[in-house]
């Protein structure tokens, strides 16, 4: 990887999987079965055998963007599935069921909010097998923990809320989920054995009792999204302004935290005069833990497969230039699930990261005064300009004032982890141990919520868009598609790719 950093290699690189994750994803977004995708391959390789005529200089390189691109038709097309007798998905509808599953994974406590993989189906005409997830919440949901064997009463089925929030479809649908219980009743039929789901349950459960002892709420909500992006319900009055500020990626984990975790064990490394060996034997299995704890979302789990190549390079005092490695995460995820691409937080992640690794530094270079609030200013901007259509679909608001929001809040997100994260620790074990740190975090968290408020009370700060229609996506990528492009050529008449 270290050979690609900057050279011609790398671009051609970035190019064959970004083709391939390209394919993956319009052929699984736009449903396209097996049997038509033969057509688009076609298309797709005359059109690479004509650019191939015209520079056959670079024929093995053209061809091989072709493979890509058809590798990925394939893969996302073979990942599409129809509703059918077989699947959750069709049998929607308002009449009594009863259904069998066991739990995929639930939030902590009762009352809250779980998804049961489905594995039979029971009503007035139908007594069958099925398959498929289904979202159950509501205050006659028990507690309940991954693995766990269960039976849901329910008035019906019904699809998935397409409104923007948490729970929509774009969001819960790459997960398999395809619809949710009306009215459920969840009877814990048998407890689940020992997995790797259930501990990371019961850690998650012990940090939760930890911060809720020594915090009210939403303070303590803050806190364990901030420290460890565990997801908890926060009051509208909260909720709304963190969003129209541009805030609410604060309380979720995110690439941008993955990458202060691993700062954070590099600054003690350096303390301690760690090698980079030793450095990268400890940091490593910090992520990893990191990342499970908060739930393997695909921000973090992007975050941290760049941030580790960036450290592995590191060790053999190597580079890796950041966007060969951006393309070929994303044709690793998207090749092992295609469902991600229709998940607002694998768009924001990498969108967000391109409109960074693109935009950040030349704007960063335009922008006056001190260094420590024109990075994060620029650094939002670029993000922001890159996610506005995913921001819009995914929560209905465009955050106008989120590079002022953020240029304030992000300097203090590095304390509000360590303070919040090693005071939930220290609580789990003594509630007196972590009680300290736990109230400085939870003052940082009234600092946020402040800015959120102060910011959006200004005239024009947000724009309330509701529904973002589908067309401005595709309009807005195709803009950036051959922005890129256009970019790409002006730069191979410097240095012409071979």
């Amino acid at each position: 990887m270290s050979r690609l950093a900057g050279s011609q290699a790398g671009r051609w690189a970035s190019i064959i999987w970004g083709g391939f994750a390209l394919g993956c994803a319009v052929a699984f977004a736009s449903a396209l079965s097996p049997a038509a995708a033969i057509p688009v391959m076609c298309a797709g390789g005359a059109c690479s055998l004509i650019f191939a005529a015209v520079c056959p200089r670079r024929l093995v390189a053209v061809v091989a963007v072709g493979v890509a691109v058809v590798l990925g038709v394939l893969r996302g097309a073979a990942a599409v599935s129809v509703p059918g007798p077989g699947s959750v998905s069709g049998h929607l509808g308002a009449r009594p069921i009863v259904l069998l599953g066991s739990v995929r994974s639930a939030d902590p406590g009762a009352g809250s909010t779980a998804i049961i993989d489905a594995s039979h189906l029971s009503d007035a005409d139908t007594d069958a097998q099925v398959a498929g997830g289904i979202l159950v919440s509501g205050p006659l949901i028990p507690a309940l923990a991954p693995g766990d064997q269960v039976e849901i009463d329910a008035a019906g089925l019904r699809p998935l809320d397409r409104r923007p929030g948490a729970e929509t479809s774009a969001v819960l649908e790459r997960e398999g989920v395809e619809a949710m219980a009306t009215s459920p009743q969840v009877f814990v039929l048998r407890a689940g054995g020992p997995s790797l789901g259930r501990a990371i349950a019961w850690v998650q459960a012990q940090l939760l009792a930890a911060v809720d002892r020594a915090l009210p709420e939403p303070a303590a909500a803050l806190v364990l999204g901030i420290a460890f992006g565990i997801h908890q319900p926060l009051a509208s009055d909260v909720r709304g302004p963190l969003q129209d500020a541009g805030l609410i990626h604060v309380v979720v984990v995110s690439g941008l935290k993955v990458v202060l975790i691993i700062g954070l064990v590099s600054a003690l490394a350096r303390v301690l005069e760690w090698s980079r060996r030793r450095t990268l034997l400890v940091a490593l299995p910090v992520v990893v833990a990191y990342v499970l704890v908060s739930g393997a979302g695909p921000a973090a789990i992007r975050g941290s497969l760049m941030a580790g190549a960036a450290m592995l390079a590191a060790v053999g005092a190597r580079r890796t230039d950041p966007v060969p490695m951006l393309a070929l995460v994303a044709a690793i995820m998207l090749g092992v699930g295609p469902q991600l691409v229709e998940d607002p937080g694998f768009q924001l992640s990498f969108l967000g990261t391109a409109g960074i690794l693109l935009l950040a530094a030349p704007i960063a270079a335009r922008v006056p005064g001190p260094r420590l609030v024109a990075e994060p200013f620029a650094v939002t901007i670029a993000a922001q300009l890159a996610t506005v259509p995913v921001m819009a679909g995914a929560f209905g608001v465009i955050a106008l004032a989120g590079p002022v929001a953020n240029a304030v809040v992000l300097p203090i997100l590095p304390v509000m982890i360590v303070t919040g994260g090693t005071g939930a620790l220290l609580s789990a074990l003594s509630p007196a141990l972590g009680w300290p740190l736990l109230q400085f975090a939870g003052l940082g968290t009234a600092a946020i919520t402040t800015v959120a408020r102060i910011v959006t009370g200004v005239p024009g700060a947000t724009i309330q868009v509701g529904n973002w229609p589908a067309a401005w996506s595709i309009a807005e990528g195709a803009g950036m598609v051959a922005a890129l492009a256009t970019l790409a050529v002006m730069t191979g008449r410097t240095a012409p790719l071979r």
